[in-house]
């Protein structure tokens, strides 16, 4: 491309009138939703994934092992463990815990829960329960008789973190005192129970993510679970920590063959593991979906560039009649529909973005995900980097493949014709 031939595009680009026509404008605007929706509806359904993948580990560790019947010989406990150790290459740590399922009775109401008795101590090293107090505090320290705290083991009353749907139903505060009631084997015979209750100090409400936790999960700390449960130095199993949560998948899988079958592994993907292959396939067909709105907007664009062509019949055969060549011609089409697929883009990403603040706004207020049926009570949206460079170049290709035919009808004009009536 010579000097001349850049100085007329220059001056055929930068006409103003080109930039204020309004099918140019309608063009960019059809693009720019195009990316906005695609933007939102793969924010939606990445932060939906990652939500869900965040509340199972920081409720659950990246792994839980359980032994069938639990542990009652401490050595074989600490052998256990070891050996658990040596399997696991991206090992962090490690917190026993203990699961009692009981029956809540307060204030006139039942219901079914799940306690479990968890060690302060190492916890916090695997779990992320504090980061989901949302009242009260993270405290296990239950009171004395008289109501005062009890910093020693054995209190007259336990302390209890209750789940935030537990906390609602009954109607519970912080400091307020419930019972729960759990079926304990009789001393001669093991086919036959005898109820028994216990009362516990509400210190804490926890918000889980998952309203199938919030409504029956309530942890206290394991000498309280033990005793309760009639079950002195027992534990259900271990939950792990992993150097990466992708780990525990592969981990799973050399636990169960070097565990045997009276052991039960289950990483943090095994619960929903139907629910996340759901999500997977629901991102692509969303996206497929989504992308006909690019894929109409282009059709502008190249209607747009057909007008543009047909106008300006007379200045493409001057140009041509000058010696511009028919690449040349398609090369100045083509940049010209890529520019506008490029300005809706971004304008698109600034849509896209003003967004994703409305919906996570509505989605605080009106509680767009209804809990019993996705599980989770709220979903923080994600932008992801992949997701958008997918989206930036899908549409740069679109665009790109809209301009072939209006650029070659504009490189394979006559300049005879068009010069006849100049």
């Amino acid at each position: 491309m010579n000097r001349l031939q850049v100085w007329m595009v220059w001056r055929y680009l930068r006409e103003r009138r080109r930039f204020l026509n309004p099918n140019i404008v309608l063009a960019v605007l059809g693009i720019a939703l195009g990316v906005a929706a695609l933007m939102i509806s793969m924010a939606v359904v990445s932060g939906y994934e990652t939500t869900l993948k965040t509340t199972l580990i920081n409720m659950e560790g990246h792994l839980m092992i359980v032994r069938r019947g639990g542990f009652d010989d401490p050595n074989d406990e600490r052998a256990t463990l070891e050996k658990i150790k040596s399997v696991l290459p991206t090992f962090k740590a490690a917190t026993p815990f203990l699961m009692v399922e009981g029956l809540m009775v307060h204030k006139r109401k039942l219901s079914g829960i799940m306690l479990e008795g968890v060690d302060p101590r190492s916890m916090s090293k695997v779990v992320m329960l504090e980061r989901r107090i949302v009242r009260g505090r993270f405290d296990l320290y239950g009171e004395n008789a008289q109501g005062e705290s009890c910093r020693e083991q054995g209190c007259a009353i336990p302390a209890a973190i209750v789940g935030k749907g537990i906390a609602r139903k009954f109607q519970l505060k912080i400091g307020e005192v419930f019972r729960l009631v759990i079926p304990v084997s009789r001393e001669n015979s093991i086919d036959s129970f005898r109820p028994k209750a216990q009362k516990f100090v509400v210190k804490g409400v926890l918000d889980l993510g998952r309203s199938d936790f919030d409504e029956r999960y309530i942890v206290t700390d394991l000498k309280s679970a033990q005793s309760f449960g009639e079950m002195p130095g027992k534990i259900s199993g271990w939950r792990f920590r992993l150097g990466r949560a992708k780990d525990a998948l592969a981990a799973k899988t050399h636990l169960e063959d070097d565990l045997g079958p009276n052991y039960w592994v289950r990483s943090w993907r095994d619960p929903n593991r139907n629910l996340f292959e759901a999500v997977r396939y629901e991102k692509a067909v969303i996206f497929i979906i989504v992308l006909l709105m690019e894929i109409a907007a282009a059709f502008n664009v190249a209607s747009t560039l057909y007008l543009i062509v047909v106008r300006r019949y007379s200045q493409i055969s001057i140009l041509r009649a000058m010696g511009v060549s028919e690449k040349f011609v398609r090369r100045l089409f083509s940049t010209q529909g890529l520019g506008i697929g490029a300005a809706g883009s971004l304008l698109g990403v600034l849509l896209g973005w003003i967004g994703c603040q409305i919906f996570l706004k509505l989605e605080s207020v009106y509680g767009l995900f209804p809990g019993k049926v996705y599980k989770l009570d709220h979903v923080n949206l994600e932008i992801r980097k992949s997701d958008m460079l997918v989206i930036l170049a899908v549409t740069v290709i679109i665009c790109y493949l809209a301009t072939l035919a209006p650029a070659r009808r504009g490189a394979k004009l006559n300049p005879v014709e068009g010069l006849r009536y100049e």
